[in-house]
């Protein structure tokens, strides 16, 4: 006797979960894929990173009450730490109306550097940091944001392609249940 089950994928994340849990080297693939073509933005985005400090007392250390080594500016970690993921976290509510953990497919930019050097003067703009480097280097995102909008053509086409072959997928895998 056969049972007829109706399963409905209704976003990205539950495609990937399936895949996932049915294939894991698919899964696997599919996140190489996508390090693969954004690729050119990691790049530009290398690229944009300075190789000295960007600010005299950048190349100082900087220490936090708590003990965290926030500078000297380091070029090859700064460097290192740009990388695209792919992240099937479950989407939370924080109960305020916002929701955490929506991002699929994206590009991150971590540690201490990338925060004050790409997005200092986001939030006050006056400050002298925030304009000395909106001087020399213009507006936040001063890396990121930028290297994405090179490439941004490019990159929504063969994500658009990417998410079709990842939904055919997870469609072919429960048909095949």
């Amino acid at each position: 006797m056969a049972a007829d089950i109706n399963i409905e994928i209704i976003g990205l994340k539950d495609a990937l979960k399936i895949i996932n849990s049915m294939d894991k080297s698919l899964r696997r693939e599919i996140t190489k894929d996508f390090k693969m073509l954004m690729d050119p933005v990691i790049k530009d985005a290398v690229q944009l990173v300075p190789t000295d400090a960007p600010l005299s007392g950048m190349s100082r250390v900087w220490v936090t009450k708590s003990g965290t080594e926030i500078l000297p500016w380091s070029n090859v970690k700064a460097r290192r730490t740009i990388k695209a993921f792919t992240s099937g976290k479950k989407v939370r509510d924080t109960g305020f109306g916002f929701k955490q953990n929506l991002a699929v497919f994206g590009m991150k930019w971590t540690g201490p550097e990338a925060q004050i050097f790409d997005m200092a003067g986001k939030a006050k703009p006056n400050s002298p940091m925030a304009k000395a480097l909106t001087e020399e280097f213009g507006s936040p995102s001063r890396v990121m944001w930028r290297a994405y909008e090179r490439n941004e053509n490019n990159v929504k086409e063969n994500v658009r392609l990417l998410v079709n072959n990842v939904m055919r997928e997870a469609n072919r895998l429960i048909g095949s249940i």
